[in-house]
């Protein structure tokens, strides 16, 4: 009898415990998950302003190339040539 008795209040606060937990979990990972979801949705539309503003606008980027002039000084140049 002190077997079922144990039993009965270790299940009894199981399923409590399991009921509380689920509960509050439940409410504040709602919350969180709102939140991030309210967050990413402002994220979206903030990157979906931001293409529409560049519409149709074209940049260039351009850096010349250094020159490639050698003197007297710096050697010849060989002309490559493949050879089969």
């Amino acid at each position: 009898m002190l077997f079922f008795k144990i039993l009965f209040i270790i299940l009894g606060v199981y399923w409590i415990g399991k009921w509380i937990i689920r509960s509050v979990l439940s409410y504040f990972l709602g919350d969180a998950a709102k939140n991030m979801n309210d967050r990413l949705r402002r994220q979206k539309e903030e990157t979906v302003r931001q293409k529409k503003k560049q519409e149709g606008k074209v940049t260039i980027n351009y850096q010349p190339k250094p020159d490639k002039n050698f003197g007297k000084e710096e050697g010849d140049y060989v002309d490559f040539e493949e050879v089969n």
